[in-house]
């Protein structure tokens, strides 16, 4: 579906448009400025975002319980300082062109293109990094990908989020269509997937372990792969701290035991802690990914 501007001229959608105005403002500017105006507006957002702070620090004291209380404050404003520049990377993404964003050396190029000469479809396999949106731009340069995502509440923001990253990837699946995703891996496509949030149990979550605490993670990876024979490559983006530049690593096939879902599954958990501990501060931790998996569990974002 195309989009349609007239089709968001509510009020309602006014303080939205007036983002997407800040975006494109953004991105008059030079991108070295966008990234240090991008660190400061991740402070503003620190200050600012009560709610998303409490649940930041729930988590890095669930994940790093050895860090002290000032080391994960630390912590935590550095992930917002990244946050922020995701904002202007996007900002980018959506009204310039890569070519001038700062460098991108990709590594491990050969993994991909191996599995793709195989004819096996492939599962680009990564946990929620803030450098996502730079990565839909720079990946999908290389290959035809398509993005397995959770569609924002926001209507006017997710129709243009369409519209922008198809610029730069052939489409996009909603995390709930696995006989989508099925499909394109048997014709040998590849798909990037990141299944490290909460899922429910009624949509498909398993009890699992995630940084040793108990958590709902989805099956799908080990379930797609068994129905499709594909290759997962993980892949791991980085940013350099001061935004000058990015190094997207992508990594031998992770080979899953698929006949235990539930061992399968958690093996693909312990592989996005291991990416996410050698770069904590680049996590997306807003999200509420410790929700007890059982009532009999605690609930730690109620405290």
């Amino acid at each position: 579906m195309s989009f349609k501007a007239r089709d968001y001229l509510a009020p309602q959608f006014w303080p939205t448009w007036l983002g997407f105005a800040f975006f494109w403002l953004l991105t008059r500017l030079p991108y070295s400025q966008v990234m240090r105006i991008g660190r400061g507006l991740g402070w503003v957002m620190y200050r600012g975002f009560a709610s998303r702070r409490r649940v930041t620090l729930t988590n890095l004291r669930l994940a790093f319980p050895e860090l002290s209380d000032s080391e994960r404050e630390a912590l935590a404003r550095e992930s917002f300082s990244h946050l922020g520049m995701a904002v202007g990377e996007t900002a980018w993404t959506w009204y310039r062109s890569i070519k001038h964003m700062s460098p991108a050396t990709i590594t491990g190029k050969e993994h991909v293109d191996a599995a793709l000469a195989s004819g096996r479809g492939v599962i680009l396999l990564q946990a929620h990094f803030t450098v996502l949106e730079m990565c839909a731009a720079v990946v999908g340069s290389h290959w035809p990908i398509r993005a397995v995502y959770d569609s924002p509440k926001n209507p006017l923001f997710a129709a243009n989020l369409l519209k922008h990253r198809s610029r730069h990837i052939e489409g996009m699946i909603d995390n709930k269509g696995i006989r989508e995703m099925v499909r394109l891996l048997k014709r040998g496509q590849i798909v990037w997937y990141s299944p490290d949030q909460s899922v429910k149990a009624t949509h498909g979550g398993i009890e699992t372990l995630y940084f040793n605490q108990p958590v709902l993670t989805t099956s799908g990876t080990a379930r797609i792969v068994r129905m499709t024979n594909a290759t997962i490559i993980p892949f791991i983006p980085e940013r350099k701290p001061d935004g000058s530049g990015y190094v997207f690593a992508f990594q031998p096939p992770l080979e899953l035991d698929t006949r235990d879902l539930t061992r399968a599954t958690q093996q693909v958990n312990d592989f996005l802690e291991a990416q996410v501990r050698t770069q904590p501060e680049q996590y997306l931790w807003l999200h509420k990914r410790f929700k007890p998996p059982t009532p009999a569990h605690d609930n730690p974002y109620r405290r």
